[in-house]
């Protein structure tokens, strides 16, 4: 049975009008945009004024199956003679009160999830684990992990289901994101340099990322790594609150701690349990780590927990691997990590790739940083050290801000410069040999996602 009825609906949206609703209506959730759409959702309409939701002309199709519409300025949208709720109050507001709403009717566990690295990764990890029992929401499909994001996605999660697992990101603010989610348990990944603009310090992303904390209940479970940048300062957040404190790393005095010496382990309450044998990267059994303390506390089978955790598979952009045939005569490895980048995440890439891959098969393929700061220029020129551990074959560097990567590393290497990533596309293939295993890692707002598809969709 859907949640979301006109009753529900007048209750979450007070002084909002309503019409064309007809007896016993129900709807799935909502969507701001069309890439989510399913069938009986209600749709936000972006009006005059608005910057959330879609626009109608644009997708009139999507408007014949939806369920509802939602928007401020609505007098345009009665054409469509659907079940129509006009808003008193902006679109973003709506969302929040939606959110708000069924967290409120919710009677499960939220798992909240942040980082400057690794929340995606963890989000489907627990995700995995509690999906296998019980019925389970998560974000992390959408990718949408800011307010809004994070709003119209639990307006789709099952009231009366088990658990969420909410990856969160700063945007929107991240007191705020508490305030919508209340989470049961705040898990904070790490904190690297990343979102600085202006005078903001890794000092103050840490506190941001720490007010994950903001709107959890006393005793809720804050999920911290021991060695993370400025860790004293999450973990002063989560006492204030009043939070139990489960902590995971390597260090020997960590709850959840990892190892890995020919085995990868983790020590659990005193005891050892055995992953595999496999390489995998200290990044990865981190985020492993942080889901199986959550297995621990909800009382999960630590060993059904590992059996799902041997059998994940990497993220698109997060280190999904693949072979790819480029022409007849050349095949490769690539490993995507296109989907972000920032200082330490781009560490543990490379440290992961040089570990897997033998030095004469290694190409890297690296764009810029985005958002590190003043010191953007310090953190570039810092990745010749992870680059001086693996000693690739191979260096392709992709952006404005690496180039003074290309001046540290250029006469150690084979390394090439490409300012735009459209003068990368055009070359790649060319610069790549049969059997290269490449990796392709920068921010976001760096483009090599797209040379990625490039890659992935070449039709022979």
């Amino acid at each position: 049975m859907n949640f979301w009825n006109e009753q529900t609906l007048k209750e979450a949206l007070e002084n909002a009008s309503f019409y064309n609703f007809p007896e016993n209506w129900s709807a799935n959730g909502l969507v701001i945009w069309q890439d989510n759409f399913v069938d009986g959702n209600m749709i936000m309409i972006r009006t005059q004024g608005q910057t959330k939701g879609m626009i109608p002309k644009d997708h009139e199709d999507l408007i014949s199956r939806s369920s509802a519409l939602i928007a401020k300025n609505a007098e345009s949208l009665f054409k469509y003679n659907k079940p129509l709720i006009e808003l008193k109050y902006g679109n973003g507001d709506a969302l929040i009160k939606l959110s708000r709403y069924i967290r409120k009717h919710f009677k499960g566990k939220v798992i909240g999830v942040t980082g400057s690295s690794g929340k995606s990764t963890t989000t489907q990890m627990i995700y995995n684990i509690f999906s296998s029992r019980y019925k389970t929401n998560s974000n992390i499909a959408s990718k949408a992990n800011t307010t809004w994001g994070i709003a119209w996605n639990m307006t789709r999660f099952n009231a009366d289901g088990d658990y969420w697992v909410i990856e969160t990101s700063l945007g929107g603010g991240m007191s705020r994101n508490s305030a919508i989610t209340k989470p049961d348990y705040g898990i904070v990944m790490n904190v690297a340099p990343v979102h600085l603009t202006g005078e903001m310090t890794l000092k103050d992303i840490a506190e941001e990322k720490s007010r994950i904390f903001h709107a959890m209940e006393p005793k809720s479970t804050a999920i911290i790594y021991k060695e993370m940048m400025h860790f004293d300062i999450v973990k002063s957040a989560a006492e204030f609150k009043d939070l139990n404190i489960i902590t995971f790393g390597e260090s020997e005095d960590a709850d959840i701690r990892i190892i890995s010496d020919g085995e990868n382990k983790f020590v659990i309450n005193g005891e050892t349990y055995v992953l595999n044998s496999e390489f995998i990267g200290k990044h990865i059994l981190l985020d492993m780590a942080a889901a199986l303390a959550v297995v621990v506390k909800e009382n999960f089978d630590i060993q059904n927990a590992l059996e799902i955790l041997r059998k994940f598979k990497t993220l698109e952009g997060r280190g999904e691997t693949s072979q790819i045939k480029l022409n007849e005569e050349k095949q490769i490895t690539l490993v995507d990590e296109s989907y972000n980048a920032n200082p330490l995440s781009m560490k543990s890439a490379i440290i992961a790739f040089g570990g897997k891959f033998k030095a004469s098969e290694k190409v890297l393929v690296l764009g810029d940083m985005a958002e590190c700061g003043e010191e953007s220029e310090k953190y570039h020129r810092e990745l010749a050290q992870p680059i001086d551990e693996i000693k690739p074959k191979k260096v392709i560097l992709c952006g404005k801000d690496i180039k003074v990567l290309y001046d540290e590393i250029k006469d150690k290497y084979q390394t090439e410069y490409f300012e735009t990533f459209e003068q990368l596309n055009a070359e790649l293939i060319n610069k790549l040999n049969d059997e290269d295993c490449v990796l392709i890692k920068s921010s976001h707002s760096g483009n090599l996602h797209k040379i990625v598809s490039t890659l992935k969709n070449i039709k022979l």
